[in-house]
């Protein structure tokens, strides 16, 4: 059984809140409803798009399809200043790209 389309909107709408508000929801709807959620035994039995980040502890699944690996802060910042860098020599000496 799943969640019905109102119990869905309501943890939607928790999530404005932040997560203290969609603990208390996801609570609720647990009572109310105890059939839409996995048990711990059922865990296992999950499959996720992107691999699930463990933060040192083990998040039990069955499988995933993507190996999701976050972009660090520090590739970011190095491209940036890289295509900065560009962007003034480009301005300052008139260099054309691909010429």
């Amino acid at each position: 059984m799943k969640l019905t389309d109102y119990q869905r909107s309501q943890l939607k709408a928790a999530a404005c809140f932040g997560g203290a508000q969609i603990d208390k929801v996801a609570a609720s709807l647990q009572r109310e409803n105890p059939e839409a959620f996995l048990r711990d035994n059922e865990l296992h039995q999950r499959n996720f798009y992107h691999e699930p980040m463990s933060y040192g502890f083990v998040i039990p699944h069955r499988s995933y399809v993507e190996r999701f690996i976050p972009r660090r802060r520090e590739q970011d910042n190095e491209q940036r200043q890289v295509m900065d860098q560009n962007h003034y020599l480009q301005q300052t000496f008139q260099i054309g790209v691909g010429a």
